[in-house]
């Protein structure tokens, strides 16, 4: 007789009643994709930094009509609630304090990668897709490129660029352009 392995896949209810519950270090950084539960990778000083330099950026050029929100979790679905490096979400009153934001508010998702390409240009990328997330950029830092993604379908997104520290990333929808000179220069 064979013995059958099974995954226990979780919601993001009890994922976050398990976090409530103190079951998880308090210091451990950790999001749910699919139902499953993952570390997230310690954040570097170019990683870090980049997020700083983002975060005056973005905010400086972003209308009333949205929030930047920076490392906080999205609910996609009832089994995903990853934490992007940044969601730019529709204005709410509340700024989410009563509840995450959901798919549906997110307009931009960016994630920063330095170690974790592979995961935010496959997997994660894939999710925000099928979450219908309409624009998805991730900066890859080892490769010094932005990797902007748009108009997602069938749970991909039609819609593929990949810009240099020589060209300028824009969002029509939230009236934002990042000249990506300052941006992708290599660390140094």
């Amino acid at each position: 007789m064979s013995a059958i392995i099974t995954r226990r896949l979780f919601t993001v209810d009890e994922f976050i009643r398990l976090d409530q519950l103190h079951f998880f270090a308090p210091d451990e950084r950790l999001e749910l994709i699919d139902g499953e539960i993952h570390p997230m990778s310690p954040i570097g000083p170019r990683h870090g930094g980049l997020v700083n330099l983002l975060i005056s950026r973005l905010g400086g050029q972003l209308s009333k009509e949205w929030i930047l929100a920076c490392q906080n979790p999205v609910q996609l679905s009832r089994t995903c609630l990853p934490q992007p490096d940044f969601a730019i979400l529709r204005h709410r009153a509340d700024h989410y304090r009563n509840a995450h934001p959901q798919a549906d508010a997110v307009q931009l998702v960016i994630e920063v990668a330095d170690s974790t390409a592979d995961v935010d240009l496959g997997k994660k990328r894939e999710i925000y897709a099928q979450a219908g997330i309409p624009e998805y950029w991730v900066f890859d830092l080892t490769e010094n490129t932005l990797e902007c993604f748009q108009q997602p379908e069938g749970g991909a997104y039609r819609g593929h660029r990949r810009l240099t520290a020589a060209d300028s990333a824009i969002s029509a929808t939230l009236g934002i352009t990042l000249p990506l000179a300052e941006i992708l220069h290599p660390a140094g």
